[in-house]
């Protein structure tokens, strides 16, 4: 049997069908394997939950963002309702006062009730009372750089009461409204005003300039006027219109006045207004911003800004004029987005993202009440960014701990993996070197039972292979291991070298040794020609009493089986010299080994019976080695070869021509030879002068006898017998004699 090929695939044959495996060429190392399949495992579902706990805190955030944003601008509305309500009642009061006193209207003393109701307000920075005459009252606070008629007040002054009067004019026509148009006729009047620092003091400065003023010509007049007059009766007595900003002249700040008519019997009698400057909504808007970036607006109907958070408020003053911005005009800002989207889809909060810097943005729309007759909306957006601070720092740190925690995962999963691996790495290693039969000094330790159980079986297995290669070639049962194929019955002819080897005289030294030193005797020579084998690639075939069969050339193919086979036979002999003196010196019998070899083409395979078989030669060949062993006795040698072992090997080896033979049941004759030693330089098997003179001596005179020259032959062998007291000279000499002619 062949030893198969190296494959990229080992097979093995499993089951009664001999059904086939195959190991892929490449294939994963299992402590690799391992720690692939963990963090396959581990980082994409610690990424899946990280992912589900940024998805879930950015839900979060964002819903207490969006109730936030809600909150503000509900409580920017309630605020500027609470600025704004306490000057609308404040303006009913009036106007129910005048009302119930029309003299109030015409008389001085109702500075003193605006006077009062301006100190009761801190908003405020002016109030005032306008009659359908054209009088005017006016209370108004004191700041620092205010200009009033041209002049520079005191600066201890922290009110000033300016007063027009026309009620001695002549009335002028009604017009449409029920409000009275200013006389065609009216002229000059003079406008007095008095500062005073509180309203106990008496007056600091009084000082009159003659001027045209009419309260009737100006906006806030006619807006009321105009806008009360289309209002229903029954609610013209609590009617609070709140005007459109405009540049006040004596303070130079935007101002929005809130107004009330006054009415006795139904006819429209004048006004009272309060003035407030926008300042105070702005500076309240930024006050309560929610985020760093937040941005809050209130637009009328028409997208104009009437007051923000930005830098200019929302509006620009030119000239003493003031000019609104458009919120659909604020180019490249994410509040023009907003709105365009609010106006397309009527949403009042959403999540946007703007185009051009991809920031997301949160907008909350809440309509202001129409209790001041203004159809206004409060904006309120805020980036995104600015709420995930919080979530940006938690994420930061989950990722941080998140990653601590991989890299001791991974450390985890290398240590796990390197427990379970390394043993059976070490019993794969085990079953490398057993494979190759060679001994393992590892030690497999580990925890785990089933581990335990693989190495136990793996070490029982040694044993068992150990074992197994005393009884057959080693060579066939690594053949038979790797290649994972059954025993099967059958064999192939090779041409190949056999050995037979025998004791000379066993059965006397049996019959006079006792049995326990005759197994040491014998299995002390069996070990030693087994080991001469071994150590020259032979197969050791069987052992036959006390007599040694081996081949070369099979299982394992060998080009020099010839050489191999002679050198083992050398080294048999001259190691069987060491050991007889050893018996010698425990008083044991010395043994005396004869050696056969020939080589020829026999069949070599498994023979036997499917139930128990042997790796064996047979053929003709295996007749002649034996029968070359015991020719060995007749003729005096320890070393015979065959003329075909001669052919193989003759030229490196130290031999002597012996005779030649016919071999029982075989035609023709066989020329065979005695081995001497091994040409070269190795202590062991080199030859001796004498071994060297034997083989020359014995080469001429077996020369001479095959020439049939017995006379010289004999003299011949004569000679090398008296020198060397050699047995085959002897034994030829005598053939010589009898061979020679009468």
């Amino acid at each position: 049997m062949s030893i198969a090929e190296t494959k990229a695939q080992v097979t093995r044959s499993n089951g009664p069908a001999g059904r086939q495996e195959t190991t892929p060429k490449f294939a994963v190392k299992l402590r690799l394997s391992i720690s692939t399949l963990f963090l396959c495992l581990i980082l994409p579902t610690f990424a899946i939950i990280v992912y589900y706990i940024y998805k879930t805190n950015y839900e979060i955030y964002k819903h207490n963002a969006s109730a936030l944003i809600t909150s503000l601008n509900n409580q920017m509305t309630d605020k500027l309702l609470a600025l704004l309500d306490p000057i609308g009642d404040s303006l009913v009061t009036l106007a129910k006062q005048v009302r119930d006193d029309p003299r109030l209207l015409k008389s001085a003393s109702v500075n003193d009730t605006l006077l009062l109701h301006l100190e009761n307000n801190p908003n405020l920075v002016s109030i005032f009372v306008a009659s359908e005459r054209g009088s005017f009252h006016q209370v108004q606070r004191m700041r620092e750089g205010m200009i009033v008629a041209n002049r520079v007040p005191p600066a201890d002054a922290v009110f000033n009461f300016w007063v027009v009067d026309r009620s001695g004019l002549p009335e002028g026509a009604s017009n449409g409204s029920g409000a009275q148009a200013p006389a065609k006729n009216s002229r000059s009047v003079n406008s007095v005003f008095t500062f005073f620092k509180n309203r106990d003091s008496a007056p600091i400065e009084t000082f009159v300039v003659e001027n045209n003023y009419d309260p009737r010509q100006r906006p806030f007049y006619k807006s009321l006027s105009s806008t009360v007059a289309k209002t229903p009766e029954d609610k013209r007595e609590r009617f609070v219109l709140l005007d459109e900003p405009y540049v006040s002249g004596s303070t130079s700040q935007a101002t929005m006045t809130v107004s009330t008519p006054v009415y006795q019997d139904k006819t429209f009698k004048g006004m009272i207004g309060e003035s407030f400057e926008l300042n105070t909504i702005s500076k309240y808007l930024k006050s309560i911003q929610i985020s760093k970036n937040s941005e809050t607006y209130i637009v009328d109907v028409d997208g104009n800004i009437v007051v923000s958070t930005g830098q200019d408020n929302g509006y620009t003053i030119v000239k003493s004029g003031l000019i609104k911005q458009n919120i659909r005009e604020a180019a490249g800002k994410a509040v023009q987005h907003a709105y365009q989207r609010h106006i397309s889809t009527q949403e009042r909060q959403f999540e946007f993202t703007h185009p051009l810097t991809a920031e997301v943005y949160l907008a909350q729309f809440t309509a202001f009440p129409n209790n001041f007759n203004k159809n206004w909306e409060v904006i309120t957006l805020a980036p995104m960014s600015d709420f995930l601070v919080g979530l940006n720092e938690i994420n930061r740190r989950l990722i941080v701990y998140g990653g601590a925690a991989c890299l001791l995962l991974v450390f985890l999963t290398y240590i796990l993996s390197r427990t379970i691996s390394r043993p059976i790495e070490t019993l794969t290693e085990e079953i490398r070197d057993l494979l190759d039969f060679n001994r393992s000094k590892r030690i497999v330790g580990s925890r785990i039972e089933e581990i335990n159980i693989l190495h136990s079986a793996v070490n029982k297995l040694r044993n068992t292979l150990r074992a197994f290669t005393a009884y057959v070639p080693r060579d066939l049962v690594n053949d038979l291991v790797r290649s994972g194929n059954d025993i099967e019955l059958g064999g192939e002819s090779r041409y190949l070298t056999i050995l037979f080897t025998d004791l000379q005289g066993f059965s006397s030294i049996s019959e006079v040794t006792p049995s326990r030193e005759l197994v040491r005797l014998v299995s002390s020579y069996l070990a030693l020609v087994t080991y001469a084998v071994k150590e020259e690639t032979g197969t050791v075939d069987k052992f036959i009493g006390d007599s040694v069969m081996a081949f070369w050339g099979a299982p394992m193919l060998d080009q020099n089986h010839a050489y191999h086979a002679c050198r083992a036979a050398v080294k048999s002999q001259r190691r069987m010299v060491e050991l007889n003196r050893q018996f010698a010196t425990e008083g044991l019998p010395p043994l005396t080994v004869r050696i056969g070899i020939h080589s020829d083409a026999v069949l070599v395979g498994n023979i036997g019976s499917p139930e128990r078989m042997s790796y064996t030669v047979m053929g003709d060949g295996v007749n002649i080695a034996a029968r070359l062993e015991g020719i060995n006795k007749e003729f005096s040698t320890s070393i015979c070869i065959s003329h075909a072992t001669y052919k193989e090997a003759g030229e490196r080896l130290w031999t002597r021509p012996v005779d030649i033979i016919t071999v029982k049941g075989r035609k023709g004759e066989i020329p065979i030879y005695e081995v001497l030693a091994i040409r070269g330089d190795d202590p062991e098997t080199m030859a001796t002068d004498r071994d060297k003179a034997l083989c020359a001596l014995t080469r001429e005179a077996f020369l001479l006898f095959s020439k049939k020259q017995y006379r010289e032959a004999a003299e011949l062998y004569q000679k090398i017998m008296d020198t060397y007291d050699d047995g085959l000279s002897c034994i030829m000499r005598d053939r010589c004699l009898e061979s020679r002619p009468a």
